[in-house]
């Protein structure tokens, strides 16, 4: 028998048609032909590791990749992922180049990210300067990309586009159809959750669906990793779901005797192998969301933060976590959903009621929350705050949304206050909505 594989030599098999579509697309974009491409399918089809692919496939041949992932519960944070992946490739440009890239509207740029206001000119550093309309912001965005591919070829890579908003799906869309120079957007969506996101970029963007793996594919990717004699096993059970696939491998490589009978005993599995105190922390960061911030979620389970971190690391030589630039993720969304509607009711219930004290500075969040324990006051007014931003920064459809939760919460809990905010700001909306001037998206 082959000896047993570890989980990284999972291999990447499969996609290879869809992987040559968007490398040839790639291609054309270096020539000088922008595209905008949006990867969809079901939650753990593979969405995102096939843009990994193209992403490696960019910076190989001397492209920037600027990569970016929306979250949820971040509508108010209007253009918010865009605005990270632009700052973060900025900020490694040195300040003649920047200064040169931003051009005219340097100054909305240092308003954008303030972490480059030292770069483009000390005129900038102002609080004055943080202020400026939404269309302008847009355009310092924009204006930034197509500079820079002029500069170089460029990948501009969004990951999550339906947990966006609609500022910044409304951002891409301009991005696309004005696009010029050596530009490629692409951007992974999931369905059926993102439709709406779909069909705002139906006219300007190419659509690439994943479905699940053809046998000869599972055979190949289970073969490889070492699995040969599991393959008929496999492919019967999994019916081609890559995720599925790689957290059987991940089972046997373990030690596991038989195939999983389904991703979540799958996952369920690996939670139990990491030991009782590491899977309690899982399933209290799986309440707070995709992203692990370590400091967050010490408060959140009352230990020591070295000790959280630790079990952090556990989770990350498991596979159950990936390390990213500020803390921790889980390796895919299914995985922390499974994690989350797997824990007791009464359990989920405390852990939310505490994340709504820990994020009170991300109403957005907070409200969520607050919502999912029933505490409905508390949610009308994280969501009217949210909704609120939103409308500072002109972003109407989110405010919109933003807004009717809160007025709907309100009226759950009786809140006539907050009800009357919330109605006041659909009403000025309505109305063409607040003044010009917004402040723009506050750092996460």
């Amino acid at each position: 028998m082959t000896t047993p594989p570890t989980a990284t030599l999972v291999p990447f098999v499969g996609r290879e048609s869809e992987v040559f579509r968007l490398g040839s697309a790639w291609g054309a974009s270096a020539r000088g032909r922008p595209g905008l491409f949006v990867i969809t399918g079901a939650a753990g089809i593979g969405k995102t590791r096939v843009a990994a692919e193209v992403a490696r496939l960019a910076r190989d041949t001397g492209g920037a990749v600027l990569a970016a992932r929306c979250h949820e519960a971040e509508r108010s944070l209007v253009l918010q992922p865009v605005v990270e992946a632009v700052g973060r490739h900025a900020a490694t440009l040195p300040p003649e180049v920047l200064r040169r890239l931003a051009g005219q509207r340097a100054a909305a740029l240092a308003a954008l990210v303030p972490g480059l206001a030292s770069a483009l000119g000390p005129r900038l550093t102002t609080a004055a300067s943080r202020a400026v309309p939404r269309h302008l912001a847009e355009e310092a965005v924009t204006a930034f990309l197509r500079a820079l591919a002029d500069r170089e070829p460029v990948l501009l890579l969004v990951d999550d586009l339906h947990h966006a908003g609609s500022a910044t799906v409304g951002l891409l869309r301009e991005v696309a159809r004005g696009a010029g120079g050596r530009l490629l957007v692409v951007a992974t969506v999931r369905t059926p959750t993102g439709d709406p996101v779909l069909d705002a970029l139906s006219d300007v963007a190419t659509r690439l669906d994943l479905g699940p793996l053809a046998p000869t594919a599972v055979t190949r990717m289970v073969t490889a990793a070492g699995w040969a004699e599991r393959a008929d096993d496999i492919r019967d059970r999994t019916r081609g779901h890559p995720l599925f696939v790689v957290e059987t491998v991940r089972a046997l490589a373990t030690g596991a005797t038989r195939v999983p009978d389904s991703l979540e005993a799958a996952v369920l599995d690996r939670l139990r192998r990491v030991g009782e105190d590491t899977g309690q922390i899982l399933r209290a960061a799986a309440v707070l969301g995709t992203t692990v911030d370590p400091a967050t979620l010490a408060r959140l389970v009352d230990l020591p933060l070295p000790q959280t971190a630790g079990h952090c690391e556990v989770a990350l030589s498991a596979g159950l976590l990936a390390a990213v630039d500020d803390g921790y993720e889980f390796t895919h969304d299914l995985a922390r959903e499974l994690l989350c509607s797997t824990t007791p009711a009464a359990v989920r219930a405390v852990y939310h009621a505490r994340a709504a004290d820990l994020l009170s500075h991300r109403p957005e969040a907070m409200a969520a929350h607050a919502a999912a324990v029933g505490d409905w006051s508390r949610a009308a007014r994280g969501w009217l705050l949210a909704g609120s931003e939103a409308a500072r920064q002109l972003a109407a459809d989110d405010a919109e949304a933003l807004l009717t939760r809160a007025a709907e919460a309100a009226r759950r809990a009786g809140d006539v206050a907050a009800e009357t905010l919330a109605a006041a700001g659909l009403r000025e909306l309505a109305a063409d909505g607040p003044a010009e001037e917004v402040h723009l998206p506050r750092q996460r």
